[in-house]
């Protein structure tokens, strides 16, 4: 049995659909799942079409709808003709029917809550996937659409939604497992599920990955394959590096470190599932198919290779206390229990006698309310539009690029640079 994974670039537009629907068809030899991101950027459309909602701009709102619909049906008459369009047309026009409902509540109400952003943004997911599967069954395969929704099961952390494992593997065993024939292909959709109240959520922006995690481990599966429009996970962003090289193969433990830290490629969570399971990772390309990508299992490197990992909009604060006592646990659990309160992300942490020092996602909502919660006790300085640099197997060359850092950590064969 095998997941595979495609994200919004994959499915992009109507030749896109049509070379994932090639790929699949290469696997009908045993019991495949597919999960399957929305079109192109449209959950970012759907977002600037809520906020457009929101901010009572009802002309622009309307008008960014009808953008979503025009791009949605426009690839559906690409894919289809007679009888087939019909029937898709008619399957996506509800879909548009609830948005056009939750656009005038939002409208009306002038608020934005994270529970109506997951009921308005799973429906990139809930569009590409009702067209793929219909396209999939005009090709002459055995596709069968799954709502997701009805088998994630979250708690009410809405655009955070956290697991409920025993309830999600229960769902897997009774709603999806008797669905897996030989030749027969699963439809899903990646980053949505919902609450045991059946409210739409969402686990996290790029959460297909991880979608496709919980899939794979529920099913047993014996592989999970994310297919990307890179050859695999580089050693760095070719953006920002020229002399970058792919990496033929990562441990568990080294693919969690550079995900946590910052590489795009996988989604963080993506990876604990499957390790904990066993199931081998597979990042491939969807533009060159029968190259090897890179592979993620328990399995060590001899000879590691150094990567490079970049974490933007970061910010950097030095806490100290008013009374000049030291940093000792009592101070410093307080102020762990304000970053627990206030939902700040960190990713480093470092302590002298007098101050402590972390370096946390630049959110501005969860930022300011962790730094007011600060200051009846602390005296806060900070600065923002920094970076966390990353440096796995690092060399000592790569020390130099330490001396402007504000903030340095080495640990083992890491590297860690805030700048």
């Amino acid at each position: 049995m095998k997941v595979m994974k495609f994200g919004g670039a994959s499915v992009k537009h109507a030749a896109a659909v049509q070379n994932v629907t090639n790929i699949i068809q290469q696997y009908l030899d045993h019991p495949c799942m597919v999960v399957i991101s929305a079109m192109d950027k449209t959950t970012n459309h759907l977002e600037n079409l809520a906020y457009l909602a929101r901010d009572g701009k009802e002309k622009q709102a309307w008008e960014q709808f009808d953008k979503i619909q025009e791009f949605h049906f426009g690839q559906i008459e690409e894919l289809f003709e007679g009888e087939n369009l019909e029937a898709v047309q008619s399957h996506v026009e509800p879909f548009f029917k609830e948005m056009q409902r939750i656009v005038r509540g939002i409208l009306l109400l002038e608020e934005f809550p994270p529970r109506t952003y997951d009921r308005i943004v799973c429906y990139g997911e809930l569009l590409s996937t009702t067209i793929v599967a219909a396209y999939l069954r005009s090709q002459g395969v055995d596709a069968q659409w799954i709502d997701a929704r009805r088998v994630i099961k979250t708690d009410a952390s809405y655009q955070q939604g956290e697991v409920i494992w025993s309830l999600t593997e229960q769902n897997i065993r009774e709603k999806v497992t008797p669905l897996m024939q030989a030749g027969r292909v699963l439809i899903s959709q990646g980053f949505i599920g919902s609450t045991i109240d059946d409210n739409t959520t969402t686990l996290g922006r790029e959460g297909s990955d991880y979608s496709g995690s919980i899939f794979a481990t529920g099913l047993g599966a014996d592989s999970l394959t994310v297919w990307k429009d890179v050859p695999g996970i580089l050693n760095a962003d070719p953006r920002l590096r020229e002399d970058t090289i792919k990496i033929d193969h990562l441990s568990y433990e080294e693919a969690v470190e550079m995900t946590f830290y910052g590489a795009s490629v996988i989604h963080p969570k993506t990876i604990k599932p499957i390790f904990n399971k066993g199931i081998p990772l597979n990042v491939k390309s969807f533009i060159d198919i029968d190259a090897p990508g890179t592979v993620i299992s328990e399995k060590t490197n001899a000879q590691p290779i150094t990567s490079y990992i970049i974490k933007k909009e970061q910010r950097f604060f030095q806490i100290k206390p008013k009374d000049f006592s030291f940093m000792e646990e009592r101070l410093m659990q307080r102020i762990f229990d304000h970053i627990y309160k206030s939902g700040v992300k960190v990713n480093l942490v470092q302590n002298s006698a007098i101050s402590l020092m972390i370096c946390v996602d630049d959110n501005a909502s969860s930022v300011s309310e962790f730094q007011s919660l600060l200051l009846d006790r602390f005296e806060v300085s900070s600065q923002s539009g920094l970076k966390l640099y990353t440096v796995l197997n690092f060399q000592v060359k790569d020390l130099k690029d330490a001396s402007d850092a504000l903030m340095v950590q080495q640990h083992e064969n890491k590297l860690y640079m805030v700048k």
